[in-house]
């Protein structure tokens, strides 16, 4: 059975909890949405000078940074810290 999720008979957990982790985690979301704005604009002028491995380096950490941002946007609501 998945250790993430929760035994049907576990108490709810505390809504001040989880509404403290998603401070948290909203916050990260606006750092990682950030960081991913300043790699698309490393890209545009990468892309003026032509610069083919640098634009494919930035969208390689683009990519990474999105899916940390889903992951992150999913566990929000969630009182589970992430590990």
């Amino acid at each position: 059975m998945n250790a993430l999720v929760p035994k049907a008979d576990a108490p709810a957990p505390s809504p001040s909890l989880a509404d403290a982790l998603d401070y948290g985690r909203l916050n990260t979301i606006a750092e990682l949405a950030d960081l991913a704005a300043s790699y698309w604009h490393s890209v545009a002028l990468a892309a003026t000078r032509g610069e083919r491995l640098t634009i494919e380096t930035h969208c390689r950490q683009i990519a990474a940074v999105t899916r940390e941002a889903f992951a992150t946007v999913k566990a929000l609501g969630s009182a589970q810290a992430e590990q």
